[in-house]
C-alpha cells in the first residue's frame, strides 16, 4: 500500500521573530495535525534559530521590509518563485506586505493555493498618495492569484473588497495566550505614583508626539504621574521617532525608556493604563490585547483595529486620533478614577479577550480555512 503523501505548508513572513511570536500556535497545531510544516523568513539569528528546532526554515535573502526598491523587490519575487518550485509546498500562507504580495505573486503562478493574512493595512494607506495606489495593484494582482484574503477588521475588508473579490474573510487578531499573559503573575505593591504604559515600535503613526505632549501637560498638573515606553525606534524608516528625541526626554525625566523589550509582562504588572495613540492603520493591535489580557484598562483611538477592542468607558477610553487634548483629557480621567473603577475596567477587558480573541479560538479558525483551501486543491 503506498504511503500517504505529508501534505506541506509554508509560512512566509517578513520576520522570523513576527512567525515566532504571533504563528507559532498555528505553526504547533498544523504541526500537530500532521502537516510538514515550513518556515519562510530573513534569517535574523536568535528567531530563526528558534524556528529550526520545531520546523524546517528557508531563508530569504532579498526583503527589505521598509525598502521601495524596485529591483531588490523583483530579486525577491525570483527567490520566492524557486524556493516555491522547489519545496513544491501545497499551501503557501503570507502575513506582511511583501510576502502578501511577491510571495502569493510566484505561489500563483507555480499553480500553489496561497492565503494572504493583512495584519493592518499600515502607514501606506493613512494617507492616499501615488505608493497607496502601487500597492493597491500590486494586491489586487496577489489577491486575484490567492484561494483566501484574511484581515483582522472589518473596516481593511471594505478599504480593498473590490481587489479580492469574494475570497475576503475575517479573523480579529491574532489571538492572546491567556496562559502567558496572566494577571496573577503581578505581585500587589503600593504605588505612589500612577503609571500610564506604552509598548510598540516608536513611530510617529503609533501617536507618539501626542503622547508626550499629552503627558507634559498632565504631569505639569499632577507630578505622581510617571510614563515608561517600552520599544525601540525603527532604523530606516522615516516615521520612526530618534534615539536622540528619546535620550533627551529620558535626560528631562519626562520618560522612563527601556527599548525592545521580549518579554513585557513585567511592564503591564508595573502599569495602571496602557496607552496606544495610534493611528496607523493597525489590523488589532497585539499590545492592546495583552494588556486587555493582563486586566489593565486601556486608551485608544477611533481609529480602525484600535476601536475594535476598546469599548469606551467599559474597559478603557477612545480618543480621537492626533489630538494630543482628547488624549490628555482621557489620560487625566484615567488618574482620578478610584482603584476599584479601574480594576472593573480591567477585568472587563480580560473578559472581551476570552470571549473573542483567546489563541485556541483564533488558531481554530486559522486551520479551518486552511483545511477548506487543501480540500479544494484536491478536488
Amino acid at each position: 500500500m503506498e504511503k500517504k503523501k505529508t501534505r506541506r505548508i509554508v509560512l512566509s513572513s517578513n520576520t522570523a521573530f513576527s512567525l515566532y511570536n504571533f504563528r507559532l500556535h498555528l505553526m504547533r497545531a498544523l504541526k500537530e495535525k500532521g502537516y510538514e510544516v515550513i518556515a519562510v523568513s530573513p534569517e535574523d539569528g536568535k528567531y530563526s534559530e528558534l524556528l529550526r528546532r520545531e520546523f524546517s526554515f528557508f531563508p530569504v535573502r532579498s526583503l527589505d521590509r521598509k525598502g521601495t526598491n524596485p529591483i531588490k523587490d523583483l530579486k525577491l519575487f525570483f527567490e520566492y518563485f524557486f524556493l516555491f518550485r522547489r519545496l513544491k509546498p501545497d499551501l503557501v500562507i503570507n502575513f506582511t506586505i511583501k510576502p502578501n504580495i511577491y510571495g502569493s505573486i510566484s505561489a500563483g503562478l507555480l499553480g500553489i493555493p496561497s492565503i494572504s493574512v493583512i495584519t493592518g493595512l499600515g502607514y501606506v494607506f493613512i494617507r492616499e498618495s501615488w505608493l497607496t495606489k502601487f500597492v493597491k495593484l500590486l494586491y489586487w494582482l496577489a489577491f486575484r492569484l490567492n484561494r483566501g484574503v484574511v484581515f483582522q477588521n472589518s473596516e481593511d475588508i471594505n478599504s480593498l473588497r473590490n481587489l479580492c473579490e469574494g475570497r475576503c474573510l475575517l479573523i480579529e487578531s491574532q489571538g492572546v495566550d491567556l496562559k502567558h499573559f496572566d494577571p496573577t503573575l503581578c505581585k500587589e505593591a503600593k504605588k505612589d505614583e500612577f503609571t500610564f504604559l506604552f509598548v510598540g515600535r516608536l513611530l510617529t503613526d503609533k501617536g507618539i508626539y501626542e503622547l508626550i505632549k499629552a503627558y507634559e501637560k498632565l504631569k505639569k498638573e499632577n507630578p505622581k504621574v510617571k510614563l515608561i515606553i517600552v520599544g525601540s525606534p525603527d532604523e530606516g524608516n522615516p516615521n520612526s521617532v530618534s534615539k536622540g528625541e528619546l535620550e533627551k526626554w529620558v535626560k528631562e525625566g519626562l520618560i522612563e525608556w527601556y527599548g525592545f523589550q521580549e518579554d513585557v509582562r513585567t511592564f503591564y504588572c508595573m502599569a495602571d493604563c496602557v496607552v496606544l495613540p495610534s493611528y496607523y492603520r493597525e489590523g488589532v493591535p497585539r499590545v492592546l490585547l495583552e494588556a486587555m489580557a493582563m486586566e489593565k484598562p486601556i486608551i485608544t483611538t477611533e481609529a480602525p483595529g484600535c476601536r475594535n477592542v476598546c469599548v469606551d468607558g467599559v474597559n478603557g477610553f477612545l480618543v480621537k486620533p492626533r489630538d494630543a487634548e482628547s488624549l490628555y483629557l482621557a489620560m487625566k480621567k484615567a488618574v482620578e478614577m478610584g482603584e476599584a473603577e479601574l480594576r472593573k475596567m480591567g477585568k472587563k477587558g480580560r473578559e472581551i479577550v476570552e470571549q473573542k480573541y483567546e489563541i485556541s479560538k483564533i488558531v481554530s479558525e486559522y486551520v479551518k480555512i486552511i483545511e477548506e483551501v487543501l480540500k479544494m486543491k484536491n478536488l
